[in-house]
């Protein structure tokens, strides 16, 4: 079998396909001030639906002094596995040399997702890790801050192809990163009504919403798990996770698709500067179809 191929012969390769879905880029923009500036994803890269490999290196970006990097590079890859019987896809991000307004900096901020899809006719639902994300060297206005992660908050896959939805522990282990920042002292009141006590961990039938980071210590501002609320410069989110279930059509054989969203810091300032932005976000899907239907993902 050819190292790419996204044919199957063990299980009639013109019945059962793998479409792969997978993107990545540095960051995106919506500035109001101090200056007026859309910025359109940078260093993006796109996984073809029949897999492959895609590298990008980024040059050296600046803007008038609100947001830089030194360097970095995105890549996307899908094939085969080796090691189980599926389809592998893995997404990655890396900025260096990150500054904002310079009051976010770090040597180098990491975003990756790995999944397996499983054979059509083996399962349904992906396996999916985390294993080389993190931030070095993370700062804000000056002060060094210690990142807790836990890029285990989806665990290993559930047994029986279970779904990460219907998983007690899955659900659990989201809905005690909402209770801990509901439980935190001085919450501010946007925060207490975005994270009240009791948020179900799922947002609608479609949607688990969470994070790779636990806790932030030493930062300055209010910190509520991977929340920071800094005086002067707005709101800082580490690590945000979303996770997309999309209904499959047994009728046609298409399986339910599953899409994971990375975000390693998100934006939401409002004094010094304003707007809106993001750095290292990944994108990653894909999904099986048998019936010669080739069901592709939704991106």
């Amino acid at each position: 079998m050819s190292a790419l191929t996204n044919e199957l012969p063990m299980i009639e390769p013109a019945k059962a396909f793998h479409t792969y879905y997978a993107d990545a880029y540095l960051l995106t923009a919506d500035l109001e001030y101090p200056i007026k500036e859309k910025i359109k994803p940078q260093g993006l890269v796109k996984l073809p639906p029949d897999g492959s490999y895609q590298f990008k290196r980024a040059e050296p970006f600046h803007l008038e002094g609100v947001l830089s990097y030194q360097g970095g590079y995105t890549q996307v890859a899908g094939h085969p596995s080796r090691k189980t019987e599926g389809f592998a896809t893995l997404s990655t991000s890396v900025l260096e040399g990150l500054n904002v307004l310079d009051v976010i900096t770090a040597d180098r901020v990491v975003a990756q997702i790995s999944t397996v899809h499983p054979v059509y006719g083996e399962g349904q639902v992906p396996s999916v890790t985390f294993l080389g994300t993190r931030f070095d060297n993370l700062r804000i206005a000056g002060h060094k801050v210690e990142v807790e992660r836990s890029l285990e908050i989806l665990g290993p896959k559930p047994d029986d192809d279970e779904s990460y939805f219907d998983n007690r522990d899955v659900l659990d282990r989201i809905s005690q990163q909402y209770e801990r920042i509901a439980k935190a002292k001085n919450l501010p009141d946007w925060a207490a009504e975005q994270y009240p006590k009791g948020r179900p961990p799922l947002n609608g039938k479609g949607k688990l919403e969470c994070s790779l980071i636990n806790r932030v210590a030493d930062a300055p501002g209010t910190t509520f798990g991977h929340v920071i609320d800094l005086p002067h410069f707005g709101k800082i989110f580490l690590g945000e996770l979303e996770v997309h279930r999309t209904p499959g059509d047994s009728a046609k054989r298409i399986y339910d698709q599953y899409r994971f969203h990375l975000t390693m810091i998100r934006l939401e300032m409002g004094c010094v500067g304003g707007g809106t932005s993001g750095y290292g976000s990944l994108d990653s899907n894909g999904g099986g179809s048998g019936g010669g239907n080739k069901g592709g993902p939704t991106s």
